[in-house]
């Protein structure tokens, strides 16, 4: 009988064992796979390599990550890895060096060639506005963030300030995933090139240059943002761009460091530079309930001879519920030759800026034919429904030119002149009902 005990007893004791080595050996494989590194903050003490230490070892653990705990880490180029996350909690103030020499790849982060990247928390990312009078324009330094060919890329919850070139740039990139970031001060925000399947959401930009810019992008979808700079709040080409509830407003928070103004130039305006070779159209642009304060262009696009515009025409956009106060110009529209562009307005108002003058002579160096509150030539088709426009003392607000076809459906016009406040010419076919000028019917 005893015997019998002890046998059991040792099979009992053997199974536990068995599963306790079995669990060491799972949790182990767990951690290997889930490595998890925590800093400690270094003042101004430069530990770049501390830092990219740290990624590697995960790197090699096949990801985890890298934890920044409140406090500042004084730094030069983070290298980022494949399915790694640096988690920059609140607090934590990752302060980059004002030496240029202590940065490679022209960036504070960079990545190339990677595949499931993250940076989330709620600290910092100071750029410092690192100098380089060998960089752009003479003192242009590193890039913030800067990826190449990088897929699923998650960026969360941090703040980047004091960026010495584009806050956010990306090229060749896909599957992006921008949600509650701040940026302050710098030059552009989030700066895309030939990317595609990018979301944006609730994100508070307030920059020096543009806030959005990029060329040959597709399929962006952007909602909740917040939109303030010195310069262009979308300077985007895009193949299908959702734009929904955003604000954007100037003047500028942050100075435009080359121009030395503050002035927000355009809420939107083409972006399709020739020496990028751009190979898309942009077009498919749904922008609805966007509400835009003191910006001297609402829409901006000149294919003809506008800077940075004529690399590739635009095919089609449209507005819906749109309210823009405080603004010079309401629409400038030059289009190809072809004629691909299309716009729909609908719900939409527009009203110039009280107290102002605009001669509309020129945009950023380029002549423009007009400064019409609205202004359209070499179009396909327009159609504006339920649309005001506002400016005191004006002749004429709408003109429109070389065109296919122009649809004014309960259009009212406020300019407190008893003057016809559209012109056509060279108009295929025109289609006008419900018009009023100063609350009285025009048709």
């Amino acid at each position: 009988m005893v015997v019998m005990v002890m046998k059991n007893l040792s099979i009992i004791l053997l199974v536990c064992v068995s599963a306790i080595l079995t669990a060491n050996i799972f949790d182990q494989t767990k951690a290997r796979a889930s490595c998890e590194i925590t800093l400690i903050p270094s003042g101004y003490e430069l530990i770049t390599a501390r830092i990219n230490e740290a990624i590697n070892k995960c790197s090699k653990e096949k990801g985890g990550t890298v934890r920044f705990t409140p406090g500042v880490y004084y730094t030069g180029t983070v290298q980022l890895k494949s399915n790694i996350t640096l988690v920059i909690e609140k607090g934590a103030i990752i302060r980059g060096s004002d030496k240029y020499s202590d940065y490679s790849n022209d960036a504070f982060f960079f990545g190339k060639d990677l595949n499931d990247i993250n940076i989330k928390g709620e600290g910092i990312i100071d750029g410092v506005d690192c100098f380089n009078p060998q960089g752009e324009e003479g003192f242009r330094g590193p890039h913030c963030i800067r990826l190449i060919n990088c897929k699923k890329i998650g960026l969360e919850g941090f703040t980047i300030k004091n960026s010495a070139n584009w806050a956010i740039n990306c090229r060749n990139c896909s599957f992006g995933n921008v949600t509650n970031v701040t940026i302050r001060g710098g030059h552009d925000g989030l700066h895309t090139r030939f990317c595609k399947d990018f979301i944006i959401k609730r994100c508070d930009f307030r920059t020096g240059d543009d806030a959005f810019a990029g060329n040959d992008n597709q399929d962006f979808f952007i909602s909740d943002c917040l939109i303030n700079t010195s310069c262009n709040g979308f300077r985007m080409g895009c193949l299908n761009l959702k734009v929904q509830r955003c604000k954007l407003w100037g003047p500028g928070e942050y100075m435009h460091k080359i121009q030395k103004r503050n002035n927000m130039l355009t809420a939107f305006v083409h972006f399709s530079p020739a020496d990028e070779k751009p190979k898309l159209q942009s077009g498919h642009w749904i922008i609805r309930d966007v509400n835009v304060e003191n910006v001297d262009h609402f829409y901006m696009y000149n294919y003809k001879n506008g800077l940075w515009q004529t690399g590739q025409p635009v095919t089609s956009v449209s507005f819906e519920k749109v309210r823009a106060n405080g603004i010079l110009s309401a629409f400038y529209i030059s289009g190809d030759t072809g004629r691909l562009f299309s716009m729909n307005l609908y719900k939409c108002r527009f009203s110039f800026r009280d107290g102002s003058e605009y001669e509309g002579s020129s945009f950023e160096g380029a002549k423009l034919a007009s400064s019409d509150f609205f202004h359209a030539d070499n179009f396909n088709h327009i159609s504006l429904i339920n649309v005001n426009f506002s400016k005191k003392n004006s002749a004429v607000m709408l003109g429109c030119e070389s065109g296919d076809m122009i649809a004014l459906k309960k259009v009212n016009f406020n300019s407190c002149s008893l003057l016809n406040p559209y012109i056509f010419k060279n108009i295929n076919y025109a289609e006008l009902s419900g018009l009023k000028l100063n609350g009285l019917k025009l048709n």
